[in-house]
């Protein structure tokens, strides 16, 4: 409707760290789409299927101002839905290295509790909550811990005082979702809320900046020809290398100004 190509995305904007009592956050805005996301990270027990690994926990909420379809309860399906999803997206081993959230094995590690806020629905809301994930993980500092043990063998976990000795996550290899809906017979990306409607059938593609597909998931009531969906992983792979790109080379050069670089938060 905006004159875009089917492969084109409308301008994102990424701003990290805009709230302070969190271990890493990031606000973006997708059109009229706009997310919060916050990371916290606790110290926990590891679960007992994978004893040396660190895990993340999702949280959405749908806020009321969203859209007054999220009144009352009327958010928790969608939250519950895209909690979903993003468990799906980081439940296998390269995504996040979960091994050095690892404190000491059995005993104690680090649980990033990452909370996701839905401030306006304007569509394409996975792509937005996806890269707002990535950029809140990559602005994500973990306090290094130290683990001593006195004679009689029992362990005493020191933090470092020092802000600036702390773990940063390596998030080269999260996956970015890329969101394909079918209308007519052509696919296109970032879908405002208009063309939601005219679509049928949606295709999420979790794709890795190296155009690696790692989950895909068929959303809406309409059906989709299987060469169709081979012809929309193949365009979710490219764009999605696009896509990654740009996201980290705004992130490498957000982090590079350091405290100089000027903070626009909710005001701008």
């Amino acid at each position: 409707m905006d004159g875009r190509g089917c492969e084109d995305y409308r301008c994102v904007e990424v701003e990290t760290d805009v709230v302070s009592n969190t271990s890493g956050s990031a606000r973006v805005k997708l059109g009229h789409t706009d997310i919060l996301v916050g990371v916290k990270a606790e110290m926990g027990t590891p679960k007992l299927e994978k004893p040396n690994e660190g895990y993340l926990e999702f949280f959405v909420d749908c806020s009321a101002n969203a859209t007054p379809e999220f009144e009352g309860r009327g958010g928790d399906d969608l939250g519950t839905e895209i909690a979903n999803t993003l468990y799906r997206i980081f439940n296998n081993k390269s995504s996040v290295d979960l091994k050095s959230l690892c404190i000491s094995p059995r005993e104690h590690c680090w649980i990033l509790y990452v909370d996701v806020l839905l401030l306006e629905c304007g569509g394409n809301l996975f792509d937005a909550i996806s890269i707002a994930v990535k950029a809140a993980l990559f602005n994500t500092r973990i306090p290094r811990v130290r683990v001593l043990e006195d004679e009689e063998g029992l362990k005493d976990i020191e933090l470092s005082d020092d802000p600036y000795d702390c773990i940063q996550l390596s998030v080269e290899n999260v996956p970015c979702i890329v969101t394909l809906c079918k209308i007519g017979y052509r696919h296109v990306v970032d879908a405002t809320l208009q063309e939601e409607a005219c679509s049928l059938a949606s295709l999420l593609v979790s794709v890795t900046s190296k155009g690696v597909v790692t989950c895909m998931r068929k959303v809406g009531k309409g059906s989709l020809d299987p060469e169709s969906v081979f012809e929309m992983m193949e365009t979710s792979k490219r764009v999605g290398k696009v896509l990654h790109t740009s996201l980290q080379s705004v992130l490498h050069k957000e982090e590079s100004l350091g405290p100089k670089r000027q903070k626009v938060g909710f005001l701008g």
